[in-house]
C-alpha cells in the first residue's frame, strides 16, 4: 500500500473517524470478502491499517462482530438491518464523535492513505465552497473514470439525519442521497495532482471471485 506523503497530510489528520463497511452478505463472492487474504493479511486488516494512518478513531460497521474481535476496533451494528451500505454508514456516523468521517468499504484492497489525505485537505480548505469547509460542505467524494465513489469518501456526522429519514422511508439509492447533500465531487485529474499518481488503483473493488484473482495479481506486482 502507498505510504502517506507529507503533501497529503492535513490538519484534520488524526481528528477524523474512519468508518469501515464490512456488513455486506458477499453473495457474489461466495465468501466473506472482509476475511479474504491478500499477501498474508485479510482485507479488513489492510483497511484498518490504512485508515489508522489518518484517523484518530476506527469504527467497524458489521453485523457479526465475533468474526472481527481480534482487530481490537469498535464494532457498530446496523440500526436498520438488511438495508445495505446506507444503514452501515448511518449507524457508524451516529456512533461517531468526530465532525468528519472517512467511509471505506472493506472490499477495496488498495485504498491509499495518499487519496484519503487528499480528501481531507479538500475538506480542510473548503475548496469550491468559499473560504471554509464549515460553510455548508457535507461530503467530499472522488469521481474516477466518470464514476462517483461514495463508499470511499468523506462525510460530516450531521449527514446521518438525512440517512435516517431515507432508511425509515425505504429510499435506499445512494446516488439520490448524494444529490441531496452539499457535496464536493472531486474529479480524477484534481486527485491525481494532489496525490502525485493515479487514484484508479485505490478504488479497485472486489465483488466476484475473478476480482479477487485480479487483486492477488495486482498485489504481486508491487
Amino acid at each position: 500500500m502507498m505510504e502517506m506523503r507529507e503533501w497529503s497530510r492535513s490538519s484534520l489528520s488524526g481528528q477524523v473517524a474512519g468508518i469501515i463497511l464490512a456488513g455486506g452478505a458477499s453473495r457474489r463472492m461466495g465468501a466473506n470478502k472482509a476475511l479474504l487474504s491478500l499477501n498474508g493479511e485479510s482485507l479488513i486488516e489492510r483497511t484498518v491499517r490504512c485508515l489508522e494512518q489518518v484517523c484518530g478513531r476506527i469504527l467497524l460497521s458489521v453485523n457479526d462482530p465475533d468474526s472481527f474481535r481480534n482487530l481490537g476496533v469498535e464494532c457498530v451494528p446496523d440500526r436498520y438491518p438488511g438495508q445495505g451500505p446506507m444503514a452501515g454508514i448511518h449507524a457508524a456516523l451516529t456512533a461517531s464523535d468526530r465532525t468528519w468521517n472517512i467511509v471505506a468499504a472493506c472490499d477495496m484492497p488498495f485504498i491509499s492513505p495518499a487519496l484519503l489525505g487528499a480528501l481531507l485537505r479538500l475538506a480542510e480548505s473548503g475548496h469550491g465552497h468559499g473560504d471554509s469547509a464549515s460553510a455548508g460542505q457535507e461530503a467530499v467524494i472522488p469521481v474516477i473514470q466518470g464514476r462517483m465513489h461514495p463508499l470511499l469518501a468523506l462525510y460530516r456526522k450531521e449527514t446521518a439525519a438525512g440517512l435516517e429519514r431515507r432508511l425509515q422511508e425505504g429510499r435506499l439509492r445512494m446516488t439520490d442521497w448524494i444529490e441531496e447533500l452539499d457535496a464536493l465531487l472531486v474529479p480524477e485529474d484534481q486527485l491525481e495532482a494532489l496525490m502525485g499518481c493515479s487514484p484508479r488503483k485505490a478504488v479497485f473493488n472486489m465483488n466476484r471471485p475473478e476480482d479477487y484473482v485480479e487483486a492477488c495479481r495486482m498485489d504481486a506486482e508491487n
